[in-house]
């Protein structure tokens, strides 16, 4: 497996988007070694923004929990 294939098959498990991929590769072939980690950095932002979505829908559960408890 060459190394732009362990690369994409990286991203993907990492939940990256197949744009962000596409990007990845094209900088990835241009040798643009800077913008190649600029675009994984702003995937990585993406997953954690999707991270503290799902935290902020578990902190709403835990409450809706806690106050099923009350009644």
């Amino acid at each position: 497996m060459d190394a732009w294939t362990q690369l994409r098959s990286r991203m993907e498990d990492a939940g990256c988007g197949e744009s962000s991929i596409a990007k990845a590769e094209a900088l990835y072939a241009a040798g643009a070694r800077d913008e190649l980690i600029r675009c994984l950095r702003y995937c990585r932002c993406e997953q954690l923004d999707a991270l503290h979505e799902k935290q902020k829908q578990l902190d709403r559960l835990d409450l809706l929990i806690r106050k099923a408890k009350e009644l």
